[in-house]
């Protein structure tokens, strides 16, 4: 174990374990491993070692489960091959390095301190997965909670999060490590009962209720639209055509989704367009929510939103507030904007949209939408739906072509449902379109790269859930106790 090549093969092995343990491949277990090792290798290592072993464990991670940014960069921004895995390198090998310093104060503050060995190990993890939600504008992606969306510990989202299952996992892993190497520990395996033995009967509360036993009828059209050809001038008439087309044959149903930027046009010069099909979903009584950028002039300066609107039964409009960075706006835009074609991209310079929008409306329901990337950001989706009876999220992932990243975005859309309590609804250019319920399970789905319209029923909810009202704050908090509790109880030799 002391070998320093077999440390870091050991280390950069445990963080691909991570994607293998999260959609579409699934192995929960993995995730309990990969942390095993991690934990392991803290414990013989000095404070380079420890820099080491989470760097190579964070970057493995990142490079084996975010490569897909690849695709949009060469395929969609013109970047060659080089270049374009130069850029994606350096985006995983940017962010897996946020690891290091959190194992670093590990093993220089917590390992040897009572309870730092466990609770200290899972504090720093689920604090280093929680910088990645708000540093520089956060990449919440590639939680280990996640793992555990249909396997033993999903009962505990409703009560403390995705973050906080991965401190749960990270403990478990860190008391199972302990007890291996120290046969005095063993009896701290009793820790770990409420943990795994709790979950069923967290399962069987019901944290929401349905609005009515009468279930509300939606269909979400999924166009299928190639993305180097959206944007041509000489296709918007054809995409026009089709939604309408296949939204008038959609009038049975009480609602309609089109996905993120369905209309390749803005907002205010597709009147005539949005006028004719508000008055056809007003003779069908029927509610439409589409997606379409939107422009708004100011004096001062002109911002360019990606939005959704309600016509028809629906009303409302909403600006998305998380932006993806490279793919929605350019950070050091005057350095970067011209340089290759990637920074160049069409609806690259959207503007964010202000904060504590309301739903928007449908047959007098609250809708909380979500334009693609927010639906990754739990505190951000948790505090929304308190003020909503249906989640929607759209999303245009014909960026990533067939990588893992849409089904690792279907896989968080999922466990916002769970954490929520709420039937959430998933309307995508070419997959995945999807239906979930309450619980996080799918209830209905489309294929991938296919045209065609997913219809389902799905029930507005009402009621908070734990998770929904504390957000992940007090498992934030109990981390930062332990990790600068411990050290100064152990300075001040107080009892632990």
């Amino acid at each position: 174990m002391q070998h320093p090549a077999l440390r870091a093969l050991l280390a950069l092995a445990a963080g691909c374990l991570i994607t293998l343990s999260l959609a579409p491949f699934s192995l929960w277990p993995l995730a309990l491993l990969a942390l095993l090792i991690l934990h392991g290798l803290l414990q013989t290592a000095d404070l380079r070692q420890a820099l080491l072993a989470g760097g190579l464990f964070g970057i493995a991670m990142m490079l084996s489960g975010a490569h897909w940014v690849y695709v949009s960069i060469h395929h969609f921004g013109g970047a060659s091959p080089l270049l374009a895995g130069i850029m994606t390198g350096g985006f995983c090998i940017g962010i897996g390095l946020l690891l290091a310093p959190f194992c670093g104060f590990y093993n220089r503050f917590l390992k040897h301190r009572p309870l730092g060995t466990t609770a200290g190990f899972a504090a720093i993890w689920l604090l280093s997965e929680w910088l990645k939600t708000w540093l520089l504008t956060g990449f919440p992606w590639l939680f280990v909670g996640y793992s555990q969306l249909d396997a033993p510990l999903a009962a505990w989202a409703p009560v403390i999060g995705t973050l906080g299952i991965s401190f749960l996992l990270a403990f478990s892993a860190a008391v199972s490590g302990h007890c291996l190497t120290s046969r005095k520990a063993s009896w701290q395996l009793l820790w770990l009962l409420p943990v795994w033995l709790l979950p069923p009967a967290l399962a069987s509360i019901e944290w929401t209720r349905p609005i009515s036993t009468k279930p509300l009828k939606v269909a979400m059209v999924q166009a299928n639209i190639p993305q180097e050809k959206k944007w041509l001038p000489s296709w918007q008439q054809p995409i026009l055509d089709h939604y309408r087309q296949t939204t008038l044959a959609l009038a049975d149903q009480d609602l309609v989704i089109w996905p993120e930027t369905a209309i390749p046009e803005y907002l205010q010069y597709a009147g005539d367009f949005l006028a004719l099909m508000h008055s056809s979903a007003i003779d069908s009584n029927s509610a439409i929510i589409l997606g379409i950028p939107s422009i708004e002039r100011r004096p001062d300066r002109t911002a360019v939103y990606n939005s959704l609107v309600g016509i028809g039964q629906a009303s409302g409009l909403y600006h998305k507030q998380k932006l993806v960075p490279f793919g929605e706006y350019v950070p050091l835009e005057n350095w970067l904007r011209g340089l290759i074609a990637f920074f160049d991209l069409p609806m690259s310079s959207f503007s964010a949209g202000p904060p504590g929008q309301p739903p928007l409306l449908a047959h007098g329901l609250r809708i909380m939408p979500f334009i693609c990337y927010e639906i990754v950001y739990p505190d951000f989706v948790s505090r929304s739906a308190a003020n909503a009876d249906l989640l929607l999220t759209v999303s245009n992932d014909t960026w990533f072509g067939d990588s893992i990243g849409p089904l690792q975005h279907l896989q968080m859309a999922r466990m916002r449902a769970l954490e929520t309590g709420r039937d959430l609804l998933r309307a995508t250019n070419n997959g995945v379109t999807a239906a979930i319920d309450h619980r996080g399970r799918v209830i209905a789905r489309l294929p991938q790269f296919t045209e065609a319209v997913l219809t389902a029923e799905v029930y507005p909810r009402k009621g908070l859930t734990p998770v929904m009202q504390y957000g992940t704050l007090p498992a934030v908090i109990f981390s930062i106790l332990i990790a600068v509790g411990l050290p100064v109880a152990g300075r001040w030799r107080l009892p632990v």
